[in-house]
């Protein structure tokens, strides 16, 4: 797998040379599905904390999918934290049975899939050629 970013403290990102706050800067806005390719979609949060330079839009770009487990989490208690990440980590898809787990790698090994985890369970895991981080101002 290929990536353009790296994962940092594994609720972040670094584009360019920019840290990217995943966790406490961006909310979830939705996942598209089309042939083999899978794009996961953040929108900046509203919060007085975060500097008004923050980018509007992130968009991670999955390339020739070739594994992918979503689930759906539990917004009973909290459905304020359906859209917060909790974690995104790179994690061998030889364990795919674990999907709560993080490792303390910032780019993938060869056989990596990468887990987005979310604050009410919601989890997705992909497996793919490439995934391509798009910024919007």
């Amino acid at each position: 797998m290929e990536t353009n970013f790296k994962i940092e403290e594994n609720y972040a990102v670094r584009l360019n040379g920019i840290h990217i706050d995943l966790h406490n800067n961006f909310e979830f806005k939705e996942i598209v599905e089309l042939d083999n390719i899978v794009r996961i979609e953040f929108i900046k949060s509203n919060g007085n904390w975060i500097h008004r330079n923050e980018f509007n839009k992130l968009t991670f770009i999955h390339e020739n999918v070739n594994f992918k487990n979503l689930i759906d989490g539990d917004n009973s208690k909290f459905p304020e934290d359906e859209n917060t990440l909790s974690g995104i980590t790179f994690f061998s898809k030889s364990m795919r049975e674990i999907n709560d787990g993080f490792m303390e790698h910032s780019k993938p090994n060869e056989n990596d899939d990468i887990i987005y985890l979310f604050e009410n369970g919601k989890m997705f895991r992909l497996n793919c050629e490439r995934i391509k981080l798009i910024t919007e101002k």
